[in-house]
């Protein structure tokens, strides 16, 4: 019987993403992403930039990262890595090099997440909290048509 190989999903440099990623296997971010992670493994790249809350199984930053993340396994900032946020994870490893501004806990052993059911973690994010409400802000950037009190209806 044939392995199933892990699938593969990657951002690329000067590529910006925004909304929530719901990823199954493994996504691999050298662009910007913006928005919410929910999945298996990340891995960020030296030049990177992510600005999202995340729940994921396995993450290793070595770009920029911003938000608050619960990773359900392993945690690694790599040298190139520079993460602000909260922390909540099973393990941690900061490379000499790598920066993290931001508060750290560990995993309370009922928060586990068994790989690869990110349907879990996808329960436990509340998408109108994670995520900025696009439409009202769309609505506030609209020129506003003013009414010409000269010309008649």
């Amino acid at each position: 019987m044939a392995d199933k190989q892990e699938s593969l999903s990657i951002i690329d440099e000067d590529c910006l993403v925004e909304g929530t990623l719901n990823v199954q296997g493994k996504l691999m971010v050298a662009g910007s992403l913006k928005g919410a992670i929910i999945g298996n493994t990340v891995v960020t790249v030296k030049g990177s930039h992510v600005d999202a809350p995340a729940k994921v199984r396995e993450l290793i930053i070595g770009g920029e990262f911003e938000g608050d993340i619960t990773v359900y396994e392993n945690l690694r900032i790599l040298s190139t890595g520079v993460f602000s946020g909260k922390i909540t994870c099973k393990s941690l490893i900061l490379e000499a090099g790598g920066k993290l501004d931001g508060g750290v806990r560990p995993l309370d052993p009922t928060e586990e997440l068994h790989a690869p059911d990110t349907a879990l973690a996808a329960e436990n994010v509340d998408v109108d909290q994670v995520l900025p409400q696009v439409e009202e802000d769309t609505e506030e950037e609209k020129p506003k048509k003013k009414k010409d009190p000269k010309k008649s209806d």
